[in-house]
This record gives structure tokens, C-alpha cells and sequence, in this order.
């Protein structure tokens, strides 16, 4: 230590808003562990209440299925390089569980969590429709003419497009029972897609007020809510 020189420390920076990023100069409130200063905390808690509930479901199902459209050509596409990757289909879940979730305006919840359940199996079941199709259409080719059909043949007949429809629907399932790995795999991404739509909660604590800008005689206990949304 030197006596002869002044040395002057400089005061800890005040903690800022999460949201805002400005300085908490007074007040601040905790929610879900983040420091949000009063008008940020007041515009969470106000986005996450109102609004329609029939809006909301149904901009979650048109996001779901656009990403499960899009999730099933990939699977599709990766599975025509000759590879088969069952993990692909955890990616189907979490781009349905998270174009549902957001379409549901970050609120998530039981009603959400079955539509991207719903949403991802069909997805991942569309992804083998082609190959059901075309396999389909090459056993009535080899049962009426004897012999194998080529590829623009197998794929050129209608006639079973009904029946391809309804195995489609059954696939996963029974692709799960022939290999419970692949059962697993998808079971992994139903999972994924549910876990994302888990309801929302804000739990709110505050509000607090800085140490130094707070009189000790009016220091309280913080007040502490829990808000659930939906």
C-alpha cells in the first residue's frame, strides 16, 4: 500500500435491464432470474395475458405445419442419398415443437404440446410415404405381369394411393415394432416436440430496490408472484 499517492476505487457499474440493456438505477424486479427494470417487467408480464386464444392456435398449427412439410422433405431427401438417419426425425421434432411454440406466442401449453406431437408424427410419417407408394405399386405391377416394374412404371400408377395412405398413417409405428431402435428414435422426437410446448410461467419477484439509492428504515421483504400463462 502507498501513503504518498491516493488510490481511488471505482464503484461496481450498476446492474442493467436484460431486456433494455439500460442502467437499473432504483428499482428492478427478478423474472424467471433475470433483472428487468419496471416498464420492461410491466411489458412481459402484459404479452404474456389477452389476446385470442383461437388466433394463436391456429398461427401455431399453420407454423407446425410448414415446418413439418419442410422437416419431412429433408428426412425424405437425406434417406434418397442411400442413408437412413432415424436422428433426423429428433430434428423434425424440435422444428415442429419450436414453429408451434412460437406461433403460440411463447405461451406453449397441454393443447400445444399434443398439436406438435400430432404435427411431428405425421411428418415423420409423410417422409416414408414415397417409398410405401412405390413399393405398393411394384408388388400389383409383379403380381399382374410377372415381372418387376421399372421405376417410372412403379411410380406412374394411382391405384394405390388409398391404400398407401392409410399404412403412411400407421408407418412409425410399425416401423417402431420391426426396429425398436428406429421406435426410440422417434419416440426421442415426439418427446422433443413436447417438451418445447411446455407452458409458460413467469415467476416474478420485486420489486426490489438498489442498496444504496433504498433507506435502511424502508428496505421490505420482496413481494413474489407466479404467473402462469396460456
Amino acid at each position: 500500500m502507498q501513503f504518498d499517492r491516493a488510490e481511488f476505487t471505482e464503484p461496481p457499474p450498476a446492474p442493467r435491464c436484460t431486456a433494455c440493456q439500460r442502467a437499473i438505477t432504483r428499482t428492478y424486479f427478478e423474472v424467471n432470474s433475470h433483472l428487468l427494470c419496471p416498464e420492461c417487467r410491466d411489458t412481459v408480464a402484459a404479452s404474456m395475458v389477452g389476446g385470442s386464444k383461437s388466433k394463436r392456435f391456429l398461427t401455431a398449427t399453420v407454423f407446425g405445419i410448414g415446418a413439418g412439410i419442410a422437416g419431412a422433405a429433408v428426412y425424405y431427401g437425406v434417406s434418397l442419398t442411400g442413408y437412413n438417419i432415424g436422428l433426423i426425425a429428433v430434428l423434425v421434432g424440435w422444428m415442429v415443437g419450436t414453429a408451434v411454440f412460437k406461433g403460440s406466442a411463447g405461451r406453449g401449453g397441454a393443447g400445444y404440446q399434443v398439436l406438435a406431437i400430432l404435427l411431428t408424427y405425421l411428418s415423420v410419417a409423410g417422409s416414408l410415404a414415397p417409398d410405401i407408394y412405390k413399393e405398393l405399386t411394384t408388388q400389383s405391377v409383379e403380381a399382374a405381369t410377372g415381372e418387376a416394374p421399372s421405376d417410372e412404371e412403379a411410380l406412374s400408377s394411382s391405384g394405390n394411393v388409398i391404400v398407401a395412405g392409410f399404412i403412411t398413417v400407421a408407418a412409425p409405428v410399425l416401423v417402431g415394432i420391426n426396429s425398436p431402435l428406429s421406435g426410440l428414435i422417434y419416440g426421442f422426437a415426439l418427446y422433443e416436440a413436447w417438451r418445447r410446448n411446455k407452458r409458460a410461467e413467469l415467476n416474478i419477484a420485486g420489486p426490489f430496490r438498489l442498496a444504496e439509492a433504498a433507506p435502511a428504515s424502508e428496505e421490505a421483504a420482496p413481494e413474489r408472484q407466479e404467473q402462469s400463462v396460456g
